[in-house]
């Protein structure tokens, strides 16, 4: 739907130097979108005048007439439309508002509508009573920044460039009037905190303390994880391995998991690293001469042995090849002896691993035989999440298999 519509006023006034002016220039037509009537679509169309500007030392020769409430300069869109719009995609973003705004009648593509609220001004940081605070990564292990939260309101304060104590001091130097700081176990920001806000109460929120459980638990559970022999569900009876033959495939096995790439390369940034601080160097010269993220650093240079750092590198990263073992030993006995033929016959079964991983677990056969397979336990994963959730939420597998590890 078209309206038309031509300004009745004899002057306006240049947007330069605000001189009124009722000389005429030119005459053209304008389209405006405004916001729909009865669910379709509606376009004004005015017919604008341009005006000289008879004031010498003004920049603008000409300008053309706005009216009041309804254009504004290089516009499309009346102020209705635009407040319309703004509200949409503060509430729905991209592409939910655009397709609510294609039912109000108004036709608009999602990326014009996140424009609209890019150009939006940004509120004004103030004082939050109950502030959180945490990090965020720019680039993983390079460039961190730090994001700020209302709790009331779990709505975003304001972004820092960094993570420094010394950038969210003097944010909040600028910022009185915090009474909590929620914030995670990180000395920076605790330092920060003690300098700039110390009537500020400290808390841990709630997720890093569960997720530091976690850690724990699954840090503990990886270090036992070679304890479990048994599965967890029970498996088919075989005929017990001769003793010898089960030892020497057990110390092969052990003997490839310790020649693995992460098991060589972490012992080696241990001892780099634990040679370093005995030279008295900090985390960030230590970080910088090696070329490692200052995480990283840290927890090799405050880990008691290098087997407590092997522990999750041995036990987290089960083998692609785990599920697909006792059909390779039932095969085996069968006389099936080619690794080419067997891989072939697993890429059927849904193993997307490579031959080379299977001629490599194959191989101490060809020498001792194979022996009898025993089912994986469970993984490090599915053992913390038994442990971590609540009984209740378990089935009766889970509940079992938790008894038993």
């Amino acid at each position: 739907m078209q309206v038309w519509a031509v300004p009745r006023a004899r002057q306006a006034a240049c947007p330069s130097c605000s001189n009124p002016s009722a000389r005429v220039h030119s005459r053209y037509q304008r389209r405006l979108a405004d916001a729909a009537i009865g669910g379709r679509r509606l376009v004004l169309r005015l017919r604008v005048r341009r005006f000289f500007c008879d004031r010498p030392g003004c920049s603008a020769r000409t300008f053309a007439e706005q009216i009041p409430g309804l254009t504004t300069r290089y516009a499309r869109r009346s102020p209705l439309l635009y407040k319309l719009l703004e509200a949409i995609g503060l509430a729905l973003a991209g592409r939910a508002g655009a397709r609510l705004a294609h039912i109000l009648g108004v036709k608009i593509s999602r990326s014009t509508l996140l424009r609209l609220l890019r150009a939006l001004p940004e509120p004004e940081p103030t004082s939050v009573a109950v502030l959180g605070v945490d990090d965020f990564a720019l680039r993983r292990g390079h460039i961190y920044g730090t994001v700020l939260v209302d709790m009331a309101t779990h709505r975003p304060v304001d972004l820092l460039a960094d993570r420094e104590t010394s950038t969210f001091a003097n944010w909040l130097r600028e910022h009185p009037g915090t009474a909590v700081v929620c914030r995670d176990r990180a000395g920076a920001y605790a330092e920060a905190a003690r300098q700039a806000a110390p009537q500020a109460i400290q808390v841990a929120d709630r997720w890093h303390l569960w997720h530091n459980l976690a850690q724990h638990v699954e840090k503990t559970v990886a270090q036992h994880h070679r304890c479990l022999t048994q599965p967890a569900v029970p498996e088919p009876l075989e005929p017990p391995p001769d003793p010898d033959l089960a030892q020497v495939a057990a110390d092969v096995t052990a003997t490839r998991a310790e020649n693995r790439a992460i098991v060589v390369r972490t012992r080696q940034r241990y001892a780099a690293v634990q040679a370093l601080v005995a030279q008295g160097k900090g985390i960030k010269p230590i970080m910088r001469e090696l070329g490692l993220a200052k995480e990283t650093v840290r927890r090799f240079a405050r880990a008691s042995s290098v087997e407590e750092l092997l522990a999750t590198s041995r036990a987290g990263r089960p083998s692609i090849l785990d599920q697909f073992k006792p059909y390779l030993h039932q095969r085996w006995r069968d006389g099936a002896t080619n690794a080419s033929d067997l891989f072939r016959e697993l890429r059927q079964q849904g193993y997307a691993g490579s031959l080379g991983t299977v001629i490599a677990y194959l191989r101490p056969f060809r020498q001792l035989g194979a022996p009898p397979a025993t089912p994986p336990p469970p993984k490090v994963r599915e053992i913390t999440g038994w442990l971590l959730r609540h009984p209740d939420s378990l089935d009766a597998d889970e509940q079992r298999n938790r008894k038993e590890c």
